[in-house]
């Protein structure tokens, strides 16, 4: 797709004439005309009013075989730097979610125990409410860490 026909597909998608265009530009309609036939083509700083009009980048404008922006190759470069990081951060997640589990199953057989225990003839008030706030938090950490990691993205 060339220029031209960006153009003119940008500024009916948005819903403007070639009237409506030339004016938010400062130029006259029979210059947008001409850019969308392809007669002619905008100096640099038009280029750029029209991109900032469309949102869009001037590479994909001048560029005839880039469909959108994310054709332009330091954006799909950073685009898989993006999903790279994003998938670590999914990984991370999991293992932080079956540490917090397994810390958390550790901390219940271990307080089990010490329950049951009769060499341990008395164990204070404090070491004990302290024992069931780290486990109440490991598992409230690890089912926050699975949902997040099981969320749709």
């Amino acid at each position: 797709m060339g220029f031209g026909e960006k153009l003119s597909m940008l500024r009916k998608s948005n819903g403007y004439t070639q009237e409506d265009l030339a004016e938010k530009l400062g130029v006259s309609r029979q210059a947008v005309a001409r850019w969308e036939a392809e007669e002619t083509t905008p100096d640099i700083n038009t280029l750029l009013g029209i991109c900032e009009v469309f949102n869009v980048s001037a590479d994909y404008m001048i560029h005839s075989d880039y469909e959108s922006d994310e054709d332009i190759p330091a954006v799909k470069e950073k685009s898989g730097e993006v999903k790279a990081v994003s998938e670590k951060g999914r990984q991370n997640m999991l293992i932080a979610a079956i540490c917090f589990a397994f810390s958390t199953l550790c901390s219940i057989i271990g307080l089990g125990i010490m329950a049951t225990s009769n060499s341990i003839p008395f164990v204070p008030p404090i070491q004990l409410i302290m024992s069931e706030l780290s486990v109440a938090l490991m598992m409230i950490a690890s089912v926050i860490c699975f949902v997040k990691y099981f969320k749709k993205q």
